[in-house]
């Protein structure tokens, strides 16, 4: 058995991806739920004389003091600082995922002499595409988001989401592909402010995403993607917030080979949306917290890998550039910029034409924010 099989396998059935990957299968219709609006209405959550307080003070014309509370309390507001989180797992992960198995597809032919004196179609120098290529990937992002708030405390919150992903694609010419992909994530986490009580947070939902991919040149390939999707957002069980997810993602790839040496290069344009609607507790809808985040995000990144007859180690490093704009809730803690490196070993199975890898893969940089993923992935062309 190919090494990759058995590493897939093994990070399939780990418990911790196991339970999550359970829950993504199993995705529960979250039933509306939320919150009071006066602040001496009993509740559960410690998110109730927030929402209450933020409903009052957004009624009265004080956005000031409304957001002072969004500052404090994040955690209590969908689409606030959890959408980070929900867009690295969910959006982020899959356009990243596509453009990987486009760029690795329509630029496999300038493969080293190892590779091309195989013969294998879609591996030899100057192959024509195999027609269809079925391919999956699961990733498992932790995001940590920790700032010092208006009231000069401490805010918290920890996110822990998996996202099973599938695609296919057709070659419809020597140099072009389109396919569809499918993204289901799910997670959990807690939220904090000083020393009050954490909150717990649930997140899941799902995007659909067709892609188109051409080869321009043996070097350069240029890929897009447009997804559309749900997302549902639960904090102690009791405040519900559900958002519909929109996507467009631009990317153009770099290959080239010396003698054993790859390097690759991928400039990239994402637009990622998440359009909230009024959140509630328990069926009583919380005023004014509808809420519609818009991330702009520019990446430019460079990767290295050594050829050793079917397996390549890479390393590689990334920077991004972020525009958020939120429409209501416009507290933005995060962090503009960050800086993305990555490890991970690639393998080749060439009689069978699948390929498989594991990557994992720590950001740097931003101002408040975490993130760090493990992400592994299998191709299978015929």
């Amino acid at each position: 058995m190919p090494v990759f099989y058995f590493l897939w396998g093994y990070l399939i059935m780990s418990n911790k991806f196991m339970r999550y990957l359970a829950g993504a299968a199993i995705l529960t219709i979250s039933g509306v739920a939320s919150a009071q609006t006066s602040p001496s209405s009993p509740s559960t959550s410690t998110c109730a004389s927030p929402l209450s307080s933020y409903a009052y003070y957004v009624g009265i014309g004080d956005i000031a003091q409304a957001q002072y509370i969004v500052s404090n309390h994040p955690q209590c507001f969908g689409g606030s600082v959890t959408s980070q989180a929900t867009i690295n797992a969910s959006t982020i992960a899959q356009s990243s995922a596509i453009s990987n198995s486009l760029s690795n597809r329509l630029l496999s032919s300038s493969g080293p002499t190892q590779v091309a004196s195989n013969g294998v179609t879609g591996m030899a120098a100057g192959a024509q595409l195999d027609k269809w290529n079925v391919w999956g990937n699961l990733t498992f992002n932790n995001t940590k988001v920790d700032y010092t708030n208006a009231g000069n405390g401490i805010t918290k919150n920890s996110n822990d989401i998996v996202t099973p992903i599938i695609g296919a694609d057709y070659a419809i010419s020597s140099t072009m592909v389109i396919g569809i992909s499918a993204a289901f994530d799910d997670g959990d986490g807690t939220g904090r402010t000083n020393n009050n009580a954490s909150n717990s947070i649930s997140t899941s939902g799902y995007l659909i995403a067709p892609y188109f991919g051409m080869q321009l040149s043996k070097e350069l390939a240029l890929d897009a993607s447009v997804g559309f999707g749900n997302g549902k957002l639960n904090v102690d069980d009791s405040i519900k917030s559900e958002a519909d997810r929109l996507f467009g993602a631009l990317n153009l790839s770099y290959n080239q080979w010396f003698q054993n040496i790859q390097l690759t290069g991928k400039l990239g344009y994402l637009h990622a949306e998440e359009d909230y609607g009024n959140s509630k507790t328990n069926g009583t809808v919380n005023l004014y917290t509808k809420n519609k985040n818009k991330l702009d995000q520019f990446r430019a990144g460079v990767q290295v890998g050594y050829w050793m007859n079917g397996v390549m180690p890479y390393a590689g490093i990334t920077f991004t550039t972020d525009d958020r704009s939120s429409s209501n809730i416009t507290v933005d803690e995060i962090g503009k910029n960050a800086t993305l490196c990555t490890l991970g070993v690639n393998f080749f199975d060439l009689p069978n034409k699948a390929t498989g890898g594991i990557a994992y893969s720590q950001e740097f940089g931003r101002t408040n924010s975490k993130n760090d993923s493990l992400m592994a992935n299998i191709n299978v062309r015929f």
